[in-house]
């Protein structure tokens, strides 16, 4: 990957204004908490990843869509004969595993809609426990492979890193792993602590080190993070109200680091399966730190 440096100005969602987060969406949000957190009754784990976390509406993608292969201890990668020297890595979310291509094919329409014409490579990853806490566990494993890969047959491209919700917490692990910085990061409604991103935090020294500029865009809006994160893991998630690097109760009172933006997109992202969707999302802020 090479260093070149690169760096911005400082849903499924509804083409009206953004509303405050509802008391149905703070229902569904905690129920999927709680699903989480038992594992699920036999009835539930027939239910399907959209019921739960309410991400659907993905545009399909064909049949030989580029896609890397993190399931396995030897990631392998697909159909990327024709992406080029320079494209985005889209890392899925919990219960994305099945939707993962479509996913990625979602995005890559919303870039190109806003101007850009970046491939966008699907990383598919062992999302779909119905237990929140052992998917959350297991993005250390997919952000190492992911990592492993990047070092390995892409270590003279441009790369560009965007995760949404647990997915971003996998490109995080996956800083904390480079040797080469990628490009950018751009982390969607992430489920990551606050603090963990800071200079003194679990991810802090990834950042530093492993890309060249990592954009957090989160939203007011993102009952998933600001509710259902805050149930399960007790801390306020990364994705509701971005970073909280302050001095306080358990916290160091250190700093962001100097390559980390936070981006408020709350007035754009009117929930938590927005962020990466054409016309609802904030893909043309994206598109700005590609160029």
């Amino acid at each position: 990957m090479n260093d070149r440096h690169s760096r911005a100005d400082d849903s499924r969602g509804d083409e009206e204004e953004s509303a405050p987060v509802s008391r149905r969406q703070l229902l569904g949000a905690t129920a999927g908490a709680a699903a989480g957190a038992t594992g699920l009754g036999a009835a539930s784990r027939s239910a399907s990843a959209s019921e739960l976390t309410g991400c659907d509406d993905w545009l399909e993608a064909p049949a030989d869509y580029p896609e890397i292969d993190l399931t396995d201890a030897e990631p392998a990668a697909e159909n990327l004969e024709d992406v080029g020297e320079e494209f985005v890595v889209f890392v899925h979310g919990w219960l994305g595993l099945e939707s993962s291509t479509d996913q990625a094919n979602t995005l890559r329409e919303a870039l190109e809609q806003n101007g850009s014409d970046q491939p966008v490579v699907a990383a598919s990853w062992e999302a779909d426990s119905h237990n929140y806490w052992r998917a959350e566990n297991t993005t250390e494993t997919a952000g190492e492979r992911l990592a492993a890969w990047l070092e390995d047959e892409a270590d003279d491209a441009t790369v560009h890193l965007v995760g949404h919700s647990l997915g971003g917490r996998a490109c995080l692990e996956a800083l904390a792993a480079l040797e080469s910085p990628v490009e950018t990061v751009s982390l969607l409604g992430t489920a990551a602590d606050d603090d963990a991103v800071c200079t003194a935090g679990a991810y802090g020294p990834g950042i530093e080190h492993g890309a060249d500029a990592v954009y957090n865009y989160h939203s007011g809006n993102d009952a998933s993070v600001c509710y259902g994160y805050d149930v399960q893991s007790f801390s306020s998630g990364l994705g509701c109200a971005g970073s909280d690097c302050g001095g306080g109760w358990f916290r160091s009172g250190s700093s962001c680091p100097e390559n980390y933006v936070d981006v408020d997109v709350t007035d754009g992202v009117g929930d938590h399966c927005a962020y990466a969707k054409p016309d609802v999302g904030c893909a043309n802020l994206i598109a700005d730190t590609l160029e």
